[in-house]
């Protein structure tokens, strides 16, 4: 469904940007971005590894941010650059796990394998790093997610040791909430984790198969969300985005395999509004230029009996609202693109009793 009205708002399907690519114009497993003030759109590529025989941290391949443009429309975006690889030196990450962008644009990439958060400036340039595991902890740790508060001080999630961290801006550890359980303000293995317009914090809580909205100070509000694979239910849900209006937008991984992934959209008060499942009937910009280029992809692409499995999200790992263009931004990561969904609040039913 292209186009879906439901309780007053309107999700209508934009494009969708990306191919899969090591580098340059496309993406290698996006897992996580963020949109600075500029517009610029800033992908974590987790990338891939496979490469044998040499050294452990230079195994991997396609790991990187990109620096890209969404465009309004299909055909308008934009690829700008990237910086960083994989790696464990200044600058570089071994697995990327998230990123946000702080009021004067720096980028703050967190690292699931090193359990570091590196800073870069908006151009890609390295400004330091620190490591989100103090000196006296001695349980395994997995950095996972990372949000910014209207302080700006950091949130990130640890998905093994089931924990929210608060740090200032240069590293400083400020508070710790959360432990294993599945109770009321418990965790288990958290990985996405978003702040809304009024201080409250949202965690996906990936094993829960919930999402848990907290105070500041890490106090339980509410829960969103069942485990089940029907509309409105939640099967490893791995990050949530929160709009102006404070709408929730909770993307659902689904399990290892190849189920179809959604994203699940609920009002602030919980209640499930409608689910989006992925609608690129039309190749992105990018990919439609690796298909012109090879006769052969195009005469495989007209010999399948449909092309609707391409439209859906595989194992969506990200979602973001652009609330500048009101927008629906979501990382779909099996497929090395996005789809986007605008939200108009102006939509008009066309009038067809004529």
């Amino acid at each position: 469904m292209l186009t879906e009205t439901v309780a007053g708002r309107t999700y209508d399907y934009s494009h969708s940007v990306g191919r899969g690519s090591q580098t340059g114009m496309g993406f290698s497993n996006p897992v996580a971005a963020a949109i600075g003030k500029d517009e610029t759109v800033y992908v974590v590529n987790r990338g891939s590894e496979g490469i044998s025989n040499v050294a452990w941290n230079r195994t991997g391949y396609g790991a990187r941010v990109s620096q890209i443009k969404l465009g309004a429309t299909a055909g308008a975006e934009e690829f700008i650059g990237e910086f960083s690889k994989y790696g464990n030196g200044n600058g570089e990450f071994i697995w990327g796990s998230g990123v946000a962008i702080d009021a004067q644009d720096n980028l703050y990439v967190v690292d699931e394998w090193l359990n570091r958060v590196t800073v870069f400036a908006s151009d890609g340039t390295y400004q330091r790093d620190w490591s989100t595991v103090g000196s006296d902890e001695s349980g395994p740790n997995g950095t996972s997610g990372i949000a910014i508060d209207g302080e700006g001080n950091l949130l990130v999630t640890d998905g093994r040791s089931h924990t929210v961290k608060k740090f200032t801006s240069e590293g400083k550890l400020l508070s710790t909430w959360g432990k294993h359980g599945s109770a009321e303000g418990e965790l288990d293995s958290p990985w996405g984790i978003t702040v809304d317009h009024e201080g409250f914090i949202y965690v996906a809580d990936f094993k829960n198969h919930r999402v848990q909205k907290f105070t500041q100070d890490g106090n339980f509000v509410a829960a969103f969300g069942s485990q089940g694979t029907k509309r409105g239910q939640l099967s490893y849900p791995n990050s949530v985005a929160v709009d102006p209006e404070g709408d929730v937008y909770v993307c659902d991984w689904s399990e290892n395999g190849w189920e179809q992934g959604r994203v699940h959209i609920f009002e602030k008060d919980g209640r499930f509004l409608t689910s989006l499942t992925g609608d690129a009937q039309q190749l992105s910009l990018w990919a439609q230029m690796t298909v012109d280029a090879n006769a052969d992809y195009g005469k495989r692409r007209r010999e399948v009996s449909s092309t609707e499995p391409e439209w859906r999200f595989a194992q969506p790992t990200a979602v973001m609202y652009d609330a500048k263009n009101s927008r629906v931004v979501v990382a779909d990561t099996q497929r090395s693109r996005f789809q986007i969904y605008d939200k108009q609040a102006t939509y008009m039913v066309p009038q067809l009793n004529l």
